[in-house]
């Protein structure tokens, strides 16, 4: 019998803090300075993701930085996925330095973003997406997305952003092997558990902007990324094998990488830092 071997992508997390960054711009609290004098792990960027080359996850205000830190070549892109419209999220201003004049010979791939109503208006309000090689696709929640190579991705309904806009998790599904992005989100409503029901996650990332403060809606805190992931369990969605990784913290929660992590690793959940690679 002749096996199949798996190909593995790198799925990489640009960034885990929430909207000021951490150490956040304007701030002199006791979090941000410590965290200004430890470095490494305890420096964080605004949320983004990139799956191998071709797709990438959200697109704010440290997609620059994100670019020559992590060594990434975004004329590569081919799908950008956008969760919701939140500043931190969504940066459009960079994406008019796609167009000619600024690259000379133009990239020479069609970028497609994807998003919901909120995000189209951002963009179109700013860029013109013919001249910046790239065109808008909106989402529909629980439909699935081909992104090519045997990589599908499902927007998920968040509990984010008010009620005038659908923001999304998104599931991303690749050769048998499930990851889910699920920051930016308090609990789950219900259609959204009741289709995690239905998978079994390889990995799952949990927002976790408030550390020990507790919180349940647009946000969580560590007790519910606990809580998450024994819902989870109880689910059959996730198993022992499940890597879940807790991440998108802010200064204003207080606990930096080894207190997060201090909590955290005996319920066996991970802490996430930028530059955390995992395979998919």
């Amino acid at each position: 019998m002749q096996l199949i071997r798996r190909t593995i992508v790198t799925f990489t997390i640009l960034g885990t803090a929430a909207a000021e960054g951490w150490p956040a711009l304007w701030c002199p609290c006791d979090a941000c300075a410590k965290a200004r004098k430890l470095g490494g792990k305890d420096i964080r960027r605004r949320s983004a993701y990139q799956l191998d080359e071709r797709i990438h996850i959200d697109f704010g205000p440290d997609s620059y930085a994100q670019m020559l830190e992590f060594g990434l070549s975004y004329h590569r892109l081919e799908h950008l996925l956008i969760t919701h419209s939140h500043a931190d999220h969504l940066f459009p201003t960079e994406l008019q330095y796609r167009s000619r004049g600024f690259v000379p010979d133009g990239v020479g791939t069609e970028l497609t973003i994807h998003g919901n109503a909120h995000v189209e208006r951002r963009i179109r309000d700013e860029v013109d997406l013919a001249k910046c090689e790239a065109r808008f696709v909106p989402v529909t929640l629980f439909e699935p997305i081909d992104l090519g190579e045997g990589v599908i991705a499902t927007p998920l309904l968040a509990d984010h952003a008010g009620d005038d806009e659908m923001a999304v998790n998104y599931l991303l599904e690749r050769e048998g092997r499930a990851l889910l992005q699920g920051n930016d989100s308090g609990w789950w409503p219900d259609e959204t558990w009741e289709f995690l029901a239905t998978k079994t996650l390889d990995i799952a990332l949990i927002e976790c902007t408030y550390g020990p403060r507790d919180a349940r809606r647009h946000h969580l805190g560590v007790n519910q990324v606990v809580e998450v992931r024994d819902e989870l369990l109880k689910l059959g969605t996730i198993n022992s094998e499940t890597r879940v990784i807790a991440t998108h913290f802010s200064h204003n929660g207080g606990w930096l990488y080894a207190q997060l992590e201090d909590f955290l690793r005996p319920h066996g959940i991970e802490v996430a830092w930028d530059g955390m690679q995992l395979e998919l």
